[in-house]
């Protein structure tokens, strides 16, 4: 019986030392993994930049930059104040980190975002991205090509202190006229048409003018040379040289044709030409350089101005 005893004991104190241990490994406090950041997110009428403090739970870096891109993309729940900034149909297709840069993989719709949202998106990821404290500059791929500028060269990765946080929109907006160039209603040659048009100032004049070669209403003596679906990727200008960036619509959705081709081509760069420190223009399709624009002309030269196509200097 005294062995007995003496096991009983012994088997209480274990359950008693075991139990007790396990009490107070659960009652340690373990600090909570989540971790404070700021985003970066625009008001409702996207014309104020809005810095908001989220707490996020990744543990890894790539974690953390899958968690705030989501933010970005679907929002704060609850806060009224903000709205998204990169749109739901872009996706992250990889995370590369090289300490102090990193390098986000973005899929081919960001490329199909007009200036304004391209700017918002870049600007709202970056300077997310680089409050984390092992990135100090964001390079952007989109599906596994660095982005490039309207010159054809690689933008590189991009710091805060290299953003420029303008107003999204700009409620100062003017007016100005404009002459574009239409082909006639036989494709024999070049009309002139003066419009009038508001100037945003965060929308380049030389994407608003191809913009309306592309959707302004016309008479029947006009025909848009342009075909509707194209999208302007982006424009820019540089020791007057314009660069203009069209989706691939603008070459697989045109008839074709020699003179359908110099119509459209110089419909556009008349047009352009017409504007302050435009003297030639330098077409791309989705961000390159193509040797032939649908068979019969060279399209990866400079193009400048050509008044012949132009039917009211024909009859003259």
């Amino acid at each position: 019986m005294g062995k007995i005893l003496k096991f009983s004991i012994l088997y209480v104190f274990l359950i008693i030392v075991l139990t007790g241990c396990g009490t107070k490994s659960d009652n340690v406090n373990v600090e909570s993994s989540e971790k404070n950041t700021k985003i970066v997110l625009t008001n409702k009428k996207n014309n104020s930049w809005i810095s908001k403090e989220v707490s996020i739970s990744s543990v890894s870096v790539e974690d953390m930059v899958k968690e705030i891109f989501e933010l970005l993309q679907n929002g704060i729940e609850d806060d009224v104040e903000t709205v998204s900034t990169v749109p739901s149909n872009i996706k992250l297709l990889e995370v590369i980190l090289d300490e102090p840069n990193l390098i986000i993989n973005l899929s081919k719709e960001y490329s199909l975002l007009d200036t304004v949202e391209e700017n918002i998106c870049r600007v709202s990821l970056i300077s997310s991205l680089t409050e984390l404290d092992s990135i100090d500059k964001v390079e952007i791929y989109v599906e596994g090509v660095p982005l490039k500028g309207p010159d054809g060269k690689a933008i590189g990765p991009i710091g805060k202190d290299q953003l420029v946080f303008d107003d999204p929109e700009n409620e100062n907006i003017t007016t100005r006229k404009v002459l574009l160039y239409f082909s006639d209603a036989e494709g024999t040659g070049l009309v002139p048409k003066e419009v009038e048009v508001q100037v945003d100032p965060n929308e380049p004049l030389e994407k608003m003018v191809l913009n309306l070669l592309i959707n302004l209403p016309l008479t029947e003596e006009e025909v848009r040379t342009i075909p509707t679906e194209t999208k302007v990727i982006n424009t820019s200008v540089s020791e007057g040289v314009c660069y203009v960036d069209f989706s691939k619509e603008f070459k697989s959705k045109h008839e074709g044709g020699s003179t359908g081709e110099l119509l459209t081509i110089y419909s556009i760069v008349n047009t352009l030409t017409e504007l302050p420190d435009i003297n030639k223009v330098q077409f791309l399709i989705e961000g390159e350089k193509e040797e032939l624009f649908k068979g019969h002309l060279q399209f990866n030269i400079l193009f400048e101005r050509n008044l012949d196509l132009v039917i009211d200097n024909k009859e003259k």
